[in-house]
């Protein structure tokens, strides 16, 4: 005969401790599928955060990656909130177009100048879904970036800079060739590569170890 109470019990007993292991989960360490220590920084990156920090985050992403757009809107402001603007880490933003429409996007984020580049990256991660999906989405690129100081002139002829454009791709190959880069959004952290991105709660964890070993350096 079926014991109802033992059946009751082991029912609980699976709800009580399944959530005991996944928060221990969630304090290891993510696994690098690779190391690159000569992954330099350089006076042409885009970049937040001290130029002396002793922890590195190097962003690879696309403009019209889904991935990339929910790290920017969903992970990334808490990051920057706890690490990069209490001087803890640096943060490096490096373009890898998974298409034209990502490209072209790179490109107007560039030419809006240093000062408002993160302003127009993450205006277009946050939009992403409406203007990469537009009937016509250069149009759609065109009034974000006219909302953000950019008249249609300099939008046009930013989007016939071929030596801008080069400049995007070349670093795009030099991610592929030199780091391995194949998905995005890929981060690096002081040379180590996760690909597709981290949850907040791994790359916390991750940030956290750094950080606190660097300290006591």
């Amino acid at each position: 005969m079926l014991n109802y109470r033992v059946v009751i019990a082991a029912f609980l007993a699976l709800f009580l401790v399944t959530p005991i292991v996944a928060s221990a989960d969630l304090k290891k360490l993510p696994t690098p599928s690779g190391n690159f220590a000569d992954l330099k920084i350089n006076s042409e990156d885009f970049t937040l955060g001290p130029e002396d920090a002793k922890v590195v985050l190097v962003e690879y992403a696309s403009l019209t990656c889904p991935h990339c757009a929910y790290f920017h809107t969903e992970v990334l402001p808490s990051i920057k909130k706890e690490f990069i603007d209490t001087g803890k880490i640096r943060y490096v933003y490096r373009d890898f177009p998974l298409d034209r429409l990502a490209l072209g996007g790179a490109m107007i984020a560039r030419c809006s100048g240093k000062d408002k580049f993160f302003g127009f990256i993450e205006t277009f991660y946050k939009a992403q879904s409406s203007w990469s999906r537009a009937a016509k989405p250069a149009e759609a690129l065109a009034k974000l970036s006219r909302l953000g100081g950019m008249g249609q002139d300099k939008f046009n002829s930013c989007l016939q800079n071929s030596k801008l454009q080069n400049d995007i791709l070349q670093q795009r190959l030099q991610a592929v060739n030199d780091f391995g880069v194949q998905t995005t959004p890929t981060i690096f952290v002081n040379g180590a590569r996760f690909n597709g991105g981290l949850t907040l709660g791994q790359l916390r964890t991750l940030l956290e170890n750094l950080v606190s070993k660097r300290s006591k350096i």
